[in-house]
């Protein structure tokens, strides 16, 4: 059984990898013993599950379908090995973190390098998108996400710092169309990209309906903060991804006197994997990092 089960690991590492000398590599294994730990799963389950070329191996139709029941199986024995390690208060093994990309660029990357850092046995995929992730059918481990958390038992959510949101513009595109005083303001000038819920707290709904859209739009938050610095309008972005160009005088914060409320940021993570001692570090070592703020 032992056997069985070493095989079905490296047989795992070998179709992630794509290569039998990867795999052997990474195991510290010969690639002759990486290739008679898979011959040993085909002959126990006589069927074929890789197909092997010289120059690559890929998954048979029954491989395919034996490889995904097998992740659920590897998971176990990894949640089993954590237990162990968790005594000695030592996370280990994959974690799997979606969050946005301002928010992962200038807070969780550091964050997750500094974390592995101090725990050389952890590895991290760091999923960077705004796109809103199903963590149930896309095996994630932590959703980092801005907004309130959805509304479901199966699904947790962490708080962490507050998001906080700025409005500003080039001190160019101020100079040529003066600044704005009040919300209403808005309606004169060329706004990028704003979010439409984000003007909601300014005001009515019909509010966003009468502002002013620049002449660049995009879906990269990168590309309207160039366009803002670069004198095109005004922006509301997250704080923490403009400090620096506001602290160089890049970019010029407008309408103080107006604060947009904070919004909530949580780590949500599903409920069957609390009791995985390498997510419980990380939600640990996240609220550490990003305290709310009372």
């Amino acid at each position: 059984m032992i056997l069985l089960i070493t095989s079905v690991k490296n047989g795992g590492i070998t179709v992630e990898l794509g290569s039998l000398n990867r795999a052997a590599e990474k195991l510290r294994l010969s690639p002759t013993m990486v290739g008679k730990h898979l011959k040993l799963l085909e002959n126990n389950l006589k069927t074929q599950l890789l197909n092997r070329t010289t120059r690559r191996i890929s998954l048979t139709a029954s491989g395919g379908e034996y490889y995904h029941h097998c992740k659920k199986v590897l998971e176990l024995v990894d949640e089993g090995e954590e237990r162990l390690r968790n005594d000695q208060l030592i996370p280990s093994g994959q974690l799997t973190i979606s969050c946005p990309e301002i928010l992962g660029k200038k807070r969780i990357l550091p964050f997750s390098l500094n974390y592995m850092d101090r725990f050389p046995a952890t590895h991290i995929h760091l999923s960077l998108t705004d796109r809103l992730v199903d963590i149930m059918r896309e095996d994630i481990d932590i959703a980092i996400r801005i907004g309130e958390p959805p509304d479901s038992t199966d699904i947790i959510a962490r708080p962490l710092t507050d998001y906080e949101l700025v409005a500003c513009a080039s001190a160019s595109y101020l100079e040529q169309f003066g600044t704005p005083e009040k919300p209403e303001d808005l309606f004169k000038h060329q706004c990028i990209s704003l979010n439409g819920s984000i003007l909601d707290q300014w005001q009515t709904t019909s509010f966003k309906e009468n502002i002013k859209n620049s002449r660049l739009t995009s879906d990269s938050s990168e590309v309207i903060k160039q366009g803002a610095i670069s004198g095109m309008g005004i922006i509301i972005q997250a704080k923490m991804f403009l400090e620096d160009a506001i602290n160089t005088g890049l970019l010029v914060p407008i309408l103080e006197n107006y604060p947009l409320p904070a919004r909530k940021l949580n780590a949500l993570y599903l409920r069957k994997k609390y009791s995985s001692a390498r997510v419980n570090f990380m939600l640990e070592a996240l609220q550490e990092a990003l305290p709310l703020k009372k």
